[in-house]
């Protein structure tokens, strides 16, 4: 992940990829499952 990534962001991406002229962030769906689910239990 790039040095510049948001740390939050940078907690669920999978990894991140160049693209012409654009970066695509690939989310890592278990991570954010993960989170949702402590989101509702904290709820």
């Amino acid at each position: 992940n790039p040095v510049n990534l948001d740390p939050r962001m940078a907690k669920l991406a999978g990894g991140v990829h160049r693209l012409d002229g654009q970066l695509m962030v690939v989310l890592d769906v278990d991570r954010v499952l993960e989170l949702e689910t402590k989101v509702q239990m904290a709820a």
